[in-house]
């Protein structure tokens, strides 16, 4: 059979979740699949350049004409597969209006209906109006949690049993690093010589960055601890409330804001970190505590959402809305070593649990179910 691939914004945000989702999912299809046929469907040439690092030659690449991201959903991919049909589509959120093939659909969470002042109005409007319209007209809805599921079958009015859960892995990468050299060069490079706690994520109003702050103004600084908060990921257009946030506090000695930094960067960052922490209002799955546990890093995140699922009793979950409670944990956590080698411990352990093959192999047992059922 042929199953074409339609990774959307692989291009546009080749650092995000939903890029590593893809590209992990690609890779391992390649070593797993051997059975089916695949072709990825990119916006451009410089994004099926950029796809070249994890695309099995096997694998054909389409550059999608006319090339444009407002264009290809509703015209580019419908005319090339009528051109060249694939027995099954993959999509990323949205399907063509007139798919000519059969079509599954990975939808990682729906932020947009739970937490909509995080979209700029033009994204938010054309979400909520296409979204679900395209889901229900899906053979499949492929989706990252149990969290995530429950939602979509509730707010879109999908029977369970056509929805399939493949939670994220890590890949072998995110391992601990206990070079003393490379530690001392990350550190070096992003200006972090004194102890600091990390987290990892777009600067959005979502991942409850405000609260996080306030949270280690009220607990680490003022316990007198040495540590500073790093801040790594890209800006975003939710992220002045942030930076407001940092000055209101009087914590800019305090708050490192380091930025987007390079994938390869990541493990050695997760390892130098004395404590992880990710107080994310909603996500679909949540892959940066899943990443700091494998690397060996003791993880505070949010009890909401899907986070749960993922962390598990290997970390300290709390309240994203609790702010004393979260500057008491991380006091408590910094000041534990014990406390701290056994969430280390647990973390690791947890992080076994989920793994790329894994889900692979539930997405080609989704491709089999429909594909049967189309004879």
């Amino acid at each position: 059979m042929r199953i074409g691939l339609h990774p959307l914004w692989l291009d546009s945000d080749p650092h995000g979740g939903i890029a590593t989702y893809w590209s992990a999912l690609i890779e391992n299809l390649g070593m797993i699949d051997t059975s089916n046929n695949y072709v990825v469907y990119y916006t451009n040439a410089v994004a099926a350049q950029l796809g070249e690092t994890y695309r099995p030659t096997r694998f054909a690449a389409r550059v999608l004409k006319p090339s444009s991201l407002w264009l290809e959903i509703p015209f580019s991919l419908p005319l090339d597969l009528l051109r060249s049909p694939v027995d099954l589509l993959h999509v990323q959120l949205l399907a063509p209006p007139i798919c000519p093939v059969p079509f599954v659909q990975i939808i990682n969470d729906i932020a947009w209906e739970t937490n909509p002042e995080v979209f700029p109005r033009s994204v938010l409007l054309r979400l909520k109006l296409l979204v679900p319209g395209s889901a229900r007209r899906a053979r499949r809805i492929i989706t990252v949690s149990e969290y995530s599921k429950a939602l979509i079958c509730e707010r879109y009015q999908i029977a369970p049993e056509m929805v399939v859960v493949t939670p994220h892995g890590v890949t072998d990468g995110y391992r601990p690093v206990t070079d003393s050299e490379t530690l001392a060069a990350v550190r070096r490079r992003y200006g972090l010589e004194r102890p600091f706690l990390l987290h990892v994520g777009k600067l959005q109003a979502r991942k409850n960055l405000v609260r996080l702050i306030q949270a280690f103004r009220r607990g680490v600084v003022a316990a007198g601890l040495p540590h500073v908060l790093a801040l790594v990921g890209p800006r975003t257009w939710t992220s002045e409330d942030i930076f407001r946030t940092i000055e209101n506090e009087q914590v800019q000695d305090r708050v490192m804001v380091v930025g987007e930094v390079p994938i390869e960067d990541l493990p050695a960052l997760y390892s130098a970190a004395d404590l992880f922490v990710f107080p994310s209002l909603a996500e679909g799955f949540g892959l940066p505590p899943l990443e700091a546990m494998s690397c060996g890093t003791a993880v505070i995140s949010s009890s909401s959402s899907s986070l749960p699922e993922v962390v598990g009793g290997a970390g300290i979950q709390i309240d994203p809305y609790d702010v004393s409670a979260w500057a008491e944990a991380m006091v408590e956590v910094l000041r534990d070593e014990s406390l701290r080698a056994s969430l280390v411990q647990r973390g690791r352990e947890r992080a076994t649990l989920f793994s790329n093959e894994r889900m692979t192999r539930l997405t080609i047992e989704g491709y089999a179910a429909v594909l049967a059922e189309l004879g």
